[in-house]
């Protein structure tokens, strides 16, 4: 006979494990987190590998943000599975949070308004201008003087500019600008310059300019780079503005992108394969002009500002090289995505102004107005106390 008392109650059978649905969901969700954790793990890697040498790391670098947040998503299904995957995976997400803090800054101070660049800093802009082209003109203003009043309304001492054309890069610039009456402009090619137009890099300032000089790009008669020595009272900077070699994505590329095309459209494969291509060269291009500019920063006798438009997010190659040893003003006091290309949903940082020791970041600015396909950025900075 059975005893089923308390001391001897039957065993009854064992739990069952979790639904068949759950264990394929968990499956899917593993071969998805070692995929999206190696790619992760190769954006990280991104900033410090040439891509002359292996250039397939560069483009996880370019959708860093997204392969981070689809890593974070994994982490918290393993955490609410109470799966032991959460520890490995919550590791390389500490493991890259400074890599992650260079695309987006959290900002937890209260604002009552948005500040507004004063007198009281050195403030630096850096604008791709895109030639002033006239389709940005509005108010029965050009797109130059629309420029123009964005860069007098906020107190602008230095302004650097890539891709300057029109009235900005000839002689009506000085009546255009006259608080910034010292200049010095390069058009990317000697035989660019055509009469009042041309398209080349700029640096117009508040202060004097006492030298200046170009970086020719390796194997190339084009300017990509360019420096100014400015005399700020009695001390010296020496200011750098760079446009690094375009992706050559064009606007029918963005288009078939920035459309979703590429998800069902035709020709998916071989036009995919053609953007590859475009973008591996532009990668391979930009690191030893990367390494120049690093170059000339290191051998810098002043403290140093660097500006311009890279081409690359700040997981990329060209940026770990010529930002080592810098403070990015966007990482030093910027806060949320503050993407600077208009197109692609407005998500890549590409534009940037580093320091160097001797000068403080105290202010970054962005700016909602749209005058070219970037956005222009402004940091203000303070000569450090000696």
């Amino acid at each position: 006979m059975e005893d089923y008392g308390y001391y001897h109650k039957k065993k009854g059978k064992r739990r069952a494990g979790a639904p068949a649905f759950v264990r394929v969901a968990d499956t899917v969700m593993l071969v998805l987190t070692v995929a999206c954790t190696l790619l992760l793990l190769a954006a990280y890697l991104a900033r410090y590998i040439d891509p002359r040498r292996a250039w397939v790391f560069a483009f996880p670098g370019l959708v860093f943000p997204a392969i981070y947040v689809a890593e974070l998503m994994l982490c918290l299904w393993w955490i609410v599975r109470w799966k032991k995957y959460a520890v490995v995976v919550a590791a390389v997400l500490l493991a890259g949070i400074g890599a992650a803090g260079r695309f987006y800054r959290p900002d937890l101070r209260r604002h009552y308004d948005e500040p507004v660049p004063s007198r009281s800093e050195l403030v630096v802009m850096s604008y791709n201008v895109m030639g002033c082209n006239g389709r940005f003109a509005s108010g029965g203003k050009s797109t130059a003087q629309l420029i123009v009043d964005l860069i007098d309304a906020n107190n602008v001492d230095i302004v650097c500019f890539q891709e300057l054309g029109g009235t900005l890069a000839g002689t009506g610039a000085k009546s255009l600008l006259p608080d910034l009456k010292y200049s010095k402009v390069f058009p990317y090619e000697s035989e660019g310059a055509k009469g009042d137009y041309f398209t080349g890099l700029g640096i117009f300032s508040r202060y004097p300019i006492v030298a200046s000089g170009l970086l020719p790009a390796p194997d190339s008669d084009r300017n990509f780079s360019m420096w100014a020595d400015i005399r700020i009272q009695r001390d010296t900077v020496r200011v750098f503005n760079n446009h690094l070699n375009s992706t050559y994505i064009e606007n029918d590329d963005i288009d078939f992108l920035s459309s979703l095309k590429f998800v069902s459209g035709e020709r998916t494969r071989a036009r995919l394969s053609e953007i590859t291509g475009k973008l591996r060269e532009s990668y391979m291009r930009r690191a030893p002009q990367a390494m120049d500019v690093a170059a000339q920063i290191e051998a810098s006798p002043y403290p140093v500002i660097v500006c311009g438009d890279f081409n690359d997010t700040p997981a990329s190659f060209a940026y770990g090289r010529i930002a080592r040893g810098l403070h990015d003003a966007f990482v030093e006091r910027g806060s949320g995505a503050s993407g600077t290309y208009d197109r692609l949903f407005n998500m890549f940082r590409i534009d940037y102004i580093m320091v160097s020791d001797g000068l403080e970041v105290v202010n970054y600015y962005t700016f909602d107005e749209v005058y070219s396909d970037h956005m222009p950025v402004a940091a203000g900075v303070e000569l450090a106390a000696e």
